[in-house]
């Protein structure tokens, strides 16, 4: 049962991650461009190096908290494992968007 809730996790879990970067990427390039003062060429690159970072950051998360010594037996079990897994890697994803965006912030604030 153990492999079923290791192999349910990494599905919902990298299925997230995939879903939420390519939104953010997408509906994020104007607030990039925004920041970058209008060019489009130094934002794009930015928002591709911020989703290729996005990426690194929580597959890797995901990967290390894949690791679990609790015995899982019932389906409730198996619920609690993954809502707690699930919950701590789309707080983390949270926690990182609005790193990126008080980082946009700053840059937009200093005019670089």
């Amino acid at each position: 049962m153990m492999a079923a809730v290791y192999v349910l996790y990494l599905a919902v879990s990298l299925l997230v991650t995939v879903l939420l970067g390519r939104t953010l990427h997408r509906h994020g390039r104007c607030l990039v461009i925004s920041c970058l003062n209008g060019d489009v060429q130094a934002a794009d690159a930015v928002n591709n190096l911020l989703l290729a970072g996005f990426y690194l950051v929580n597959i890797a998360f995901v990967a290390l908290v894949l690791k679990s010594d609790i015995d899982v037996d019932t389906c409730r079990q198996c619920v609690d494992l993954l809502s707690t897994k699930l919950g701590i890697v789309m707080l983390t994803l949270g926690v990182l968007h609005f790193v990126n965006l008080i980082v946009l912030g700053f840059i937009k604030s200093r005019d670089f």
